[in-house]
């Protein structure tokens, strides 16, 4: 017996779902540090979504303060958080890049 996709989609939503989910970055809002990401495996675009600071804040140096660029670029892949609220609604926050050298060669 074979499943069609619709059947599929079903059973899946009735699984507990992974609060984290991977995805693509296909939109880069620089100015306000955002990101829309295509969340894998349904090719579904998020809205924007807030990333983590410890991935791009300032940092003191002797010299002083070195402030790295925003690291997020179009197509990197990264892992996300779905974050429920208490009202029920839920957001996507992305937490970080999977690591394939892209903060390094900034």
């Amino acid at each position: 017996m074979s499943l069609n996709w619709q059947n599929k989609r079903d059973i899946e939503v009735m699984l507990p779902a992974s609060p984290f989910v991977f995805g693509k970055v296909v939109s880069v809002d620089k100015d306000n540090r955002m990101v829309k990401v295509e969340l894998e495996p349904w090719g579904v675009e998020s809205g924007w979504c807030r990333c983590l600071k410890d991935t791009f804040y300032p940092i003191e140096t002797g010299s002083g303060v070195y402030e790295p660029e925003f690291p997020y670029k179009l197509e990197q892949e990264v892992l996300m958080a779905n974050v429920q609220g208490t009202n029920g609604s839920g957001t996507y926050v992305v937490l970080g890049l999977l690591d394939q050298g892209e903060v390094a060669e900034q």
